[in-house]
């Protein structure tokens, strides 16, 4: 595992020079194209510098954990269970290091929200368009949610048969006033038939062929979301027609959604809190105060206020 402990030996280095802050990022997958071990691209931010791993392997967990400790300041673990049999991760995490700060995160979220990112990107404007998902297990249909949301009617393919289900219960939950509709499509030829944006999250299965490409409209984008989703005939297609064709890419998100979760650290440590003096109560950031406390910005500059607490978490009396 030389190659693991050299990338956070870099991290580490990097982020000391930097003035940032170290951090281990360890993933899972359910992808069983996937190697037992992978080491990904460092990730980084303005905050933070970042070694990332994939691993289903307890035993590479374990090792990767026991080296990172003391050596960055946080290990960031995967808390979604995508394993089989499935391995509690943040138990282990909790048991081994000591020294480095443990937190958790959603990787089918932050995959989910990069696709959703990359597509309003380069589509702009998703109403009335139409968004075919293969494969629209956790991370398509949560991708399904938030196109729809965009006013994009979405056709979701699955394997077996809860499609219908599930297609109902996102129309069931969007908001009313939402222009895009889900639809179960069991054809997955059927969902890509003159479809704008294309996307695949079939775990690395290549189901998306050179057939539905040629289906799809003219200017249609392609998003291999699950990597491996398309086979060598499709890109070859794809390429042919000129479409525009991406792998996803997490980086888009992960940043963002790492440095959210030191932020909410930062905030509650720093800015939410309550405090008492000379007969007076304050609070901020979010914490329900008696009637009559003292409602400031944050908890560290109590000269701060924006009004009186009417004790059922709103303000009685703006300052």
């Amino acid at each position: 595992m030389m190659p693991m402990r050299e990338r956070i030996d870099r991290c580490a280095a990097m982020a000391k020079a930097s003035g940032k802050l170290s951090l281990a990022i360890v993933g899972s997958t359910a992808n069983r194209n996937n190697p037992p071990f992978v080491i990904g691209p460092m990730k980084e931010s303005d905050r933070f510098v970042g070694s990332s791993f994939i691993t289903r392997d307890l035993e590479i967990f374990k090792e990767i954990c026991a080296y990172a400790d003391g050596k960055v300041d946080y290990l960031f673990v995967d808390i979604e269970a995508k394993t089989d049999p499935p391995f509690d991760f943040l138990a282990e995490a909790k048991a081994c290091v000591k020294a480095s700060k443990v937190k958790t995160y959603k990787g089918n979220d932050i995959t989910a929200h990069a696709c959703d990112l990359l597509i309003s990107e380069l589509v702009g404007d998703l109403a009335g368009k139409k968004v075919a998902i293969i494969g629209a297990g956790n991370i398509g249909s949560k991708v399904a949610v938030k196109l729809v949301e965009r006013g994009a009617d979405v056709y979701i393919n699955r394997r077996d048969r809860n499609g219908e289900l599930l297609a109902s219960a996102i129309n069931a939950m969007k908001t009313r006033y939402t222009s895009g509709t889900v639809y179960n499509a069991s054809d997955p030829a059927e969902a890509a038939r003159q479809a704008d944006v294309l996307i695949g999250f079939t775990q690395g299965i290549p189901a998306i062929t050179g057939a539905m490409i040629s289906a799809l409209n003219s200017n249609a984008l392609i998003v291999d979301g699950g990597v491996g989703t398309l086979t060598e005939g499709a890109i070859a297609a794809a390429k042919s027609a000129g479409l525009s064709l991406f792998r996803l890419d997490v980086r888009i998100a992960l940043p963002f959604v790492i440095d959210s979760i030191l932020s909410t650290e930062r905030f509650l440590t720093t800015v939410a809190g309550t405090f008492a003096a000379d007969g007076k109560t304050y609070v901020a950031g979010g914490i329900i105060g008696s009637r009559g406390d003292i409602v400031v910005e944050t908890i560290a500059d109590l000269g701060t206020i924006v009004g009186i607490a009417d004790g059922k978490g709103g303000i009685l009396k703006y300052r």
